[in-house]
């Protein structure tokens, strides 16, 4: 593995798993509507997690000018906004899968994410 990639993999986990924990901290709530855009924001982000693993496995493009951070920097925002649209457009139902799960009075009952 590339040296200087190694270090921005570990960033991009990082600010994954924050995602994670901020949404559902979100969940928590018994705001109907929030949980919906909870559960979309979530399906997006695991979109992202896979694109980002799918581009991962590409080999170095070799070419006769590197890309530089800039362009690394855009490429992983265009990804961003491509899992964004996939999630809307796409019909994965991972959101819908999710919010009929914590919208149950059963689950919201039982809710603990402080551990």
């Amino acid at each position: 593995m590339n040296p200087i990639a190694a270090p921005q993999a570990a960033l991009a986990q990082q600010q994954s798993l924050q995602s994670v924990q901020n949404l559902s901290l979100r969940a928590a709530s018994q705001d109907q509507e929030s949980l919906r855009e909870v559960c979309q924001e979530f399906e997006s982000l695991f979109v992202k997690m896979m694109l980002d693993s799918m581009r991962d496995t590409l080999a170095d493009e070799g070419g006769l000018i590197p890309k530089n951070s800039g362009e690394k920097l855009f490429e992983d925002e265009l990804y961003g906004e491509y899992a964004k649209s996939m999630s809307r457009t796409a019909n994965l139902g991972i959101a819908d899968m999710m919010y009929n799960q914590l919208s149950t009075p059963a689950y919201t009952a039982h809710v603990d994410i402080t551990g």
